[in-house]
């Protein structure tokens, strides 16, 4: 069975790059732009989210707060990607489990998914 991983992000061309790359990493991609993240959480067993902070109607750190506030999603890793200077203060301060700074390596992304949902 393959893990399953929700990436939320809003620039369609880097989420079907990190889609892609994912699954020939033999995890499950479902991407979304943040808007139906709950729906999506509810109807999925997601073992991890990545999230963009720029998105273009929200943050993800505003989104990475809300899924730590509620008890049924406060468990799911988050790692938080940007191109800000401050991500990993961001990261931190809304309690995500790590973070990647773009542009990124793609063997980084590899490497930080993999420390948080290891392939079963």
């Amino acid at each position: 069975m393959k893990q399953k991983l929700l990436y939320i992000e809003d620039d369609q061309g880097i989420s079907e790059l990190i889609a892609e790359i994912m699954e020939y990493e033999h995890y499950q991609v479902i991407t979304d732009d943040g808007k139906s993240m709950f729906r999506i959480l509810g109807e999925n067993q997601i073992g991890l989210i990545l999230m963009d902070q720029r998105l273009f109607w929200s943050t993800g750190s505003q989104l990475c707060m809300e899924l730590k506030a509620k008890p049924e999603t406060k468990d799911i890793p988050v790692i938080m990607m940007s191109s800000s200077p401050d991500i990993e203060r961001i990261a931190l301060s809304c309690g995500a489990s790590g973070f990647i700074k773009k542009p990124f390596d793609l063997y980084d992304v590899i490497d930080t998914v993999a420390k948080y949902l290891p392939k079963v």
